[in-house]
């Protein structure tokens, strides 16, 4: 039996738990829907490239170097709908999509990713009249895309990796709806008096300024039993049976906790772990005793509270970016690992609050990215 939930009241969360008849995670079709890869375009020499927008302009036109195709870091990642930060102190580049990380520096070869560390690149992050280039194959390696050079026109086209290379890559954003993830909430008494724990899982407006439109997953509840858990999971089929991958995950959490604050048990912010994981089997709450207390227990290894555990890893906590702003917050997260689909080809990815803060803590899910890339 499963503790996972797609009801949307307490009421409903009560009365299932008072019947003893704990939901089953239902099963999903397929992992999203089929989307056409980011593609950009580079012509060695000239100041025109192409992304799925259409054609536009360059600054400084692509190069080569060493015999590498060196292109405007700027323009790739706006072409394969990554994030790019730049720090002008350290002179530093930091480059996500989709839980796919690459960390650059202007004059320096080596290159860290979010499988790898210390690569070196085959030339060196350049400044041409104020813009970075980087090597285009490399770099586009990292954040899950294929670059193809065509010798006679000079043309390089970097691709986000689709369902040919086995690689699996989808957003969500629940604006559509739950779109096949459940909630469940574990580490508490299964007698609890539901009255007092406020346990809800639903899918809701994101609690912001004039927002009409912008949903996300809730989870709400007050932390009883010391430690509470509560968790969003989703399955991800259509994968190679038993074959291993590496998994990149990245969404936003939404908070309003302060940091430095006083509570019971610890604090409301730093005292709540946000952990997130993949397992090749479908998460359940299973209940288990305690020296003579009986309580509801997800059956994969998170850890406790600030320790992690094998499935999932520790990847921030609920204090919001700024404390001087009032009301809810984004704070972006990630996490990345290798591991082995299971036999029917099948992954699961969840994300959840492991509580040490003895109160009621409130979180948005939203914005989730998940890269599946298969090892070869």
């Amino acid at each position: 039996m499963s503790f996972l939930s797609k009801h949307r009241n307490r009421k409903s969360i009560a009365a299932l738990v008072a019947a003893a008849s704990l939901t089953a995670m239902l099963p999903t079709a397929a992992f999203g829907a089929v989307q056409a890869a980011p593609t950009v375009q580079f012509q060695i020499g000239s100041l025109t490239a192409v992304n799925d927008n259409g054609p536009f302009t360059l600054v400084n036109a692509p190069y080569i170097e060493q015999g590498v195709a060196m292109v405007p870091v700027r323009a790739l990642a706006d072409g394969l709908e990554a994030k790019l930060e730049w720090d002008p102190a350290e002179k530093s580049i930091k480059l996500e999509r989709s839980g796919l990380t690459v960390s650059l520096k202007a004059g320096d070869d080596s290159m860290v990713g979010t499988f790898v560390k210390n690569v070196k690149l085959p030339a060196k992050v350049a400044i041409v009249r104020g813009q970075a280039f980087v090597p285009a194959k490399s770099v586009a390696q990292l954040l899950g895309a294929g670059t193809t050079w065509e010798a006679k026109t000079k043309k390089v086209t970097i691709k986000i990796n689709g369902e040919e290379a086995g690689v699996v890559s989808e957003r969500y954003t629940f604006s559509p709806g739950e779109e096949g993830w459940q909630g469940g909430f574990a580490d508490l008494p299964v007698d609890y008096d539901p009255s007092i724990y406020e346990l809800l899982y639903a899918r809701e407006l994101l609690p912001l300024k004039d927002n009409g439109s912008n949903y996300g997953l809730k989870l709400n509840g007050m932390n009883r039993s010391d430690d509470l858990f509560m968790f969003a999971t989703r399955k991800i089929t259509g994968l190679k049976p038993n074959a291993t991958y590496d998994a990149a995950l990245a969404f936003t959490l939404y908070t309003d906790q302060a940091g430095g604050m006083m509570g019971v048990g610890g604090a409301p912010g730093e005292a709540v772990s946000i952990k997130a994981g993949f397992v090749s089997q479908e998460p359940k709450v299973v209940k288990e005793d305690e020296g003579g207390q009986v309580y509801y227990k997800v059956d994969v290894d998170k850890g406790n509270q600030s320790i992690e555990g094998t499935d999932m890893k520790i990847v921030g906590n609920m204090v919001k970016e700024d404390d001087g702003a009032e009301g809810f917050q984004p704070k972006p997260m990630s996490h990345a690992t290798t591991l082995k689909a299971n036999a029917a080809g099948e992954l699961f990815v969840i994300i959840g609050s492991d509580s040490g803060y003895e109160g009621l803590t409130t979180l948005y899910l939203d914005d989730v990215s998940v890269t599946l890339t298969p090892r070869t």
